[in-house]
């Protein structure tokens, strides 16, 4: 038993020899042995990811942006990445059939499907769909009655924003064309600084996951279970497809998918009821259980199979919280606690779980972090660093490096200093909070709304103390802080970890990596650009930029002092975790799971508490009857739970881009 906050606490789950156990059983069907030499990241492999980028990408700003549906990038793992992968796979299989010597292997389909992983995190709803339309509103929007003027745009750095009038109407309206020469020059500088900007951040993310690489992925050995379905497409997929329980979940889902499309598009079919299904609202209409009204049950087959291969006691946590968190609110109504707005704050309670989580991952890690130490102060007794894609001396050079330039970039924008090393600390915590649950226990979804580390510098300093160059910095910072559900540091931790089981060379693999941030990146990039200024952003994703910008009108109007109920919630949150994390380090028999509390009050659990619920209930039923058995025999049926509805809604998505019609939201909203 690992002596981790995060490890599994009971004995509900099927016994496997180490946390790589499904992993190594599917990479086993391809002659993958952990006895073969490891080998570099193949040319072909990187050609077809960076091919595929681009369509991707457009793929996903149609989607979403657009036509506002489908939304593939709001879950852990991403539906049009994993479907793209599947094709890939299938058509892998017939060239073996004809041409052996031209197929691809299992570690060259998985590096590919690491690859648009990371690609599709930067065109994601929270990343540059936000950016775009955030350093152009304010100039666009800007008039007499608003006041704008002198409100935001006078502390605005306007080579950092879109300035140009008719660029401005362009990306907001639509009917446009960025290709030609003053659209290009317009957009040049403020694209330069933020590509250049959105590089360094990556750079300094995927480094900092080199300190924890070789204890997570060789040492501990987690079990990455988001990879676990990519996995068994690039090296099983044959044994899946003669699995009957497989078709027989995939026959149901993508049929449920197929028959509430048909119904979104002729209303006069019966939709199968698998969203909203239940609302609490319709029923709980008096005080104070009407304090629960906006909940409500879904029924993702998707998320049901994806939570199957997540340990027991997390799903139990999860949705154990959010009853509880549910119940507080129904106490709180009851006793009239409403004087203090916000209260119980959820929010500010869920950022100081995560940063709890972030603190848990590095104390965990500590006896590899000291040898780093000594190995970077060439010092006897340290880490080996040889298998490393850089020294740690170098990888710390580097990140410094990153982190320095940040700080330097938004010092430009007009924000102090050393308010922003705590902003990028923070910051750097959340993503190490976000990989290291995702390396170990693999949730379905996760987000931290609102959340981010403006907000809890706004609560514990007051915004009368932040300057106006802070509060127009953390305004345009936005992009990358409202949510973290598309988060690309847990990606690059599981490409380490395919490079592990598949013996593929760490250094070649981070070298894919950055490959895929610099093409990924401008992909994205160019893909929003021309999305934007075909179909306007107004009325379709300007709600973020709204957002910002009227946070910073507010709180410039009418500055606020600190909000000590809200800090208290954050440092309860923090505390309350960190307690669960000790007891679970203590005590086997301790449930409770510290990720459980973090993402309890979430956007994500909201959507998914009565999946997970179902998932836990299903799992522990056949762990305790049928043991480790019946637990293997029930996995591809689960996998074709989550393929079923990824491949439907993969196909409907894509009529969707090319018939420019909506079609049914099989998940997100």
């Amino acid at each position: 038993m690992s002596n981790s906050p995060f490890s599994a606490a009971t004995s509900q789950e099927p016994v496997r020899p180490d946390g790589d156990a499904p992993i190594r059983a599917a990479a086993a069907g391809v002659g993958q042995t952990s006895a073969a030499p490891p080998k570099p990241v193949t040319l072909r492999a990187l050609a077809i990811a960076c091919a595929l980028m681009p369509l991707l990408a457009l793929w996903v700003i149609k989607v979403e942006m657009v036509l506002v549906t489908a939304w593939p990038t709001v879950t852990s793992l991403f539906y049009h990445v994993t479907f793209t992968v599947l094709v890939l796979a299938l058509a892998n299989k017939a060239v073996a059939r004809r041409r052996p010597e031209w197929a691809l292997s299992g570690a060259e389909i998985l590096t590919i499907y690491m690859m648009l992983s990371i690609a599709a995190t930067f065109c994601s709803t929270d990343m540059l769909q936000i950016l775009i339309p955030l350093i152009s509103f304010p100039y666009y929007n800007a008039n007499p009655q608003n006041n704008w003027n002198n409100l935001i745009l006078r502390y605005l750095k306007p080579w950092a924003m879109l300035t140009d009038p008719r660029a401005l109407s362009a990306v907001a309206v639509g009917n446009a064309s960025i290709y030609s020469l003053p659209m290009l020059s317009a957009w040049a500088r403020p694209v330069g600084f933020w590509l250049a900007f959105l590089l360094v951040l990556m750079m300094a993310l995927l480094t900092l996951n080199l300190f924890f690489r070789q204890q997570w992925t060789e040492r501990e050995r987690l079990s990455y279970p988001i990879i676990y379905i990519p996995m068994v497409i690039a090296t099983g997929l044959g044994d899946l497809l003669r699995s009957r329980l497989f078709w027989i979940a995939f026959a149901i889902t993508g049929g449920i998918d197929l028959n509430n499309n048909f119904s979104f598009l002729f209303p006069s079919i019966p939709t199968i009821p698998i969203h909203h299904a239940f609302e609490f609202r319709n029923y709980f209409v008096e005080p104070p259980w009407n304090a629960i009204a906006p909940t409500f049950i879904n029924l993702t087959p998707l998320i049901v199979g994806l939570m199957f291969f997540v340990p027991t006691d997390l799903a139990f946590s999860c949705w154990f919280f959010f009853v509880l968190y549910k119940l507080e609110l129904v106490a709180m109504a009851a006793i009239g606690v409403r004087e203090i707005p916000g209260f119980p704050f959820p929010d500010q309670q869920g950022a100081g779980g995560y940063l709890a989580l972030g603190l848990m991952a590095i104390w965990v890690s500590r006896r590899h972090l000291a040898a780093v130490a000594r190995t970077i102060l060439g010092r006897p007794g340290g880490a080996d660093d040889s298998r490393e894609p850089l020294t740690y001396r170098g990888a710390l050079l580097l990140f410094a490096l990153c982190f320095a330039v940040l700080v330097g970039m938004g010092s430009a924008l007009g924000a102090r200093p050393w308010l922003l090393v705590v902003f990028f600390t923070i910051f750097f915590i959340y993503a190490l909070a976000i990989t290291r649950m995702r390396a170990e226990l693999g949730p379905a979804s996760h987000d931290l709304h609102h959340a981010g580390p403006d907000v809890l510098l706004h609560d514990a300093l007051g915004t009368h103390q932040l300057t106006k160059g802070d509060l127009s910095t953390f305004s345009l910072f936005y992009w990358f802080n409202r949510a973290y559900r598309s988060h690309i540091s847990p990606h690059s931790m599981e490409g380490f970890k395919i490079a592990q089981i598949l013996r593929i060379t760490s250094r070649s693999m981070w070298g894919a990596m950055i490959l895929a941030v610099v093409v990924g990146a401008v992909a994205a990039l160019w893909a929003v650009l021309h999305m934007m200024n075909v179909y306007g952003y107004s009325n379709r994703v300007d709600w973020a930029a709204m957002e910002s910008w009227n946070q910073m009108v507010s709180v410039v109007v009418m500055p606020q002092r600190p909000r000590l109920a809200a800090s208290a919630a954050t440092i309860f949150g923090l505390v309350f975790a960190l307690v669960m994390g000790a007891l679970r380090m203590r005590f086997t028999w301790w449930i409770w799971h510290p990720v459980g509390y973090a993402i309890s009050m979430s956007w994500a659990m909201e959507n998914t508490w009565f999946c997970l619920f179902m998932a836990w209930l299903i799992k522990t039923l056949i762990t305790r009857y049928g043991g480790a058995p019946a637990y293997r025999r029930a996995v591809p049926f689960f996998v074709g739970m989550v393929l079923g509805q990824f491949v439907v809604g993969s196909l409907w998505s894509i009529w969707a881009a090319f018939t420019d019609h909506p079609v049914y939201v099989f998940w997100g909203h």
